[in-house]
């Protein structure tokens, strides 16, 4: 097999999405103190006409995120709903507040304009499962950016789509038929992108064979912030702790599906060591049970499960 210079379509079919008018993504001042939950959650209006992905589009959030949000929609009867949880609240990852640093778990993409004490939260889509097609986690860096690139198709990109019964040409140039839409972000790693696209319902999902793709504003806003030599981290954080005016919050959502399979479901060892880490400096009185429902329920949202309890200068967890 040839190699493969450029892995990046986007391989969730090829039905049309409604585009939707959204807003830039919001601009967040870090917290002080060394608090980490930004943002807050809204709730939105249903409009007549809707799909879960233009919906989502307008608000800025993915695809899963509004699902994990509001579980007992069904993404193909959107009229049954009036109005939807949009989960715009969030605790920042546990890694270096520099660059850009996208958690595999949640499908967003956090930048952090350097000398700004700001963060930007995006969502993204990411590479799936099987074939090696995985989004790598680890560190990085934007050594190229395009405006209108071509796409030289990769030769095991090809192959599947033949298998599929979907042939595609050797280049697809610049235009409406281009799946990287029209802003690259090369990578270190030259397989990896992050990109546009031309299916914004792919935003949110794991359809990509490995890169980063992202509603096409988003993309943009991003592309024009971004210098060449930003730093890009990559980890996979399911569960999240985090502080904000003496309150604990956690956040929970689905484990990647190879996630699902070595931990077989049992996640304790993970929201455990997220809460270890939170506390590590800060006496907390702790509802263990809302921790434990919260990993159960995997909604992504973040919720207060505790609060300061005794001075910080002490350093042990108090549980209730």
């Amino acid at each position: 097999m040839a190699k493969r210079y450029l892995v990046c379509l986007l391989l969730a079919g090829l039905l049309g999405a409604i585009i939707a008018p959204t807003a830039l993504a919001a601009v967040y001042n870090l917290p002080a103190n060394g608090d980490t939950v930004v943002g807050s959650d809204k709730n939105a209006a249903v409009k007549m006409g809707d799909t879960a992905t233009n919906f989502a589009q307008r608000n800025d959030i993915g695809y899963y995120q509004l699902l994990e949000a509001n579980p007992y929609l069904d993404p193909l009867r959107m009229s049954t709903a009036s109005r939807l949880l949009v989960p715009h609240q969030a605790i920042l990852p546990d890694a270096p507040r520099e660059g850009i640093v996208v958690n595999l778990a949640e499908l967003r993409l956090y930048y952090y304009p350097p000398g700004s004490n700001t963060v930007v939260i995006f969502p993204v889509g990411i590479g799936r499962i099987g074939n090696a097609w995985q989004t790598p986690i680890g560190e990085l860096t934007i050594i190229e950016k395009t405006k209108d690139p071509e796409w030289r198709v990769p030769q095991s990109v090809a192959e599947d789509m033949i298998k599929r019964g979907k042939p595609m040409p050797e280049v697809i140039p610049p235009g409406p038929d281009n799946p990287l839409g029209a802003y690259r972000m090369r990578l270190s790693n030259i397989t990896y992108l992050i990109h546009g696209t031309n299916h914004p319902y792919v935003v949110g999902r794991r359809t990509s064979a490995g890169c980063i793709n992202m509603y096409p504003e988003d993309v943009e806003q991003l592309f024009n912030m971004v210098p060449v030599d930003t730093k890009v981290t990559i980890v996979d954080q399911p569960f999240k702790a985090g502080w904000l005016k003496g309150k604990l919050y956690f956040e929970a959502h689905r484990p990647l599906r190879e996630d699902r399979f070595y931990y077989a479901g049992r996640y304790d060892s993970l929201w455990n060591e997220v809460l270890k880490n939170a506390t590590a400096e800060r006496v907390a009185s702790v509802d263990l049970n809302k921790i434990v429902t919260l990993a159960e329920k995997e909604t992504g949202v973040a919720e207060v499960v505790g609060q300061v309890a005794i001075p910080q200068t002490q350093a042990t967890v108090a549980a209730t």
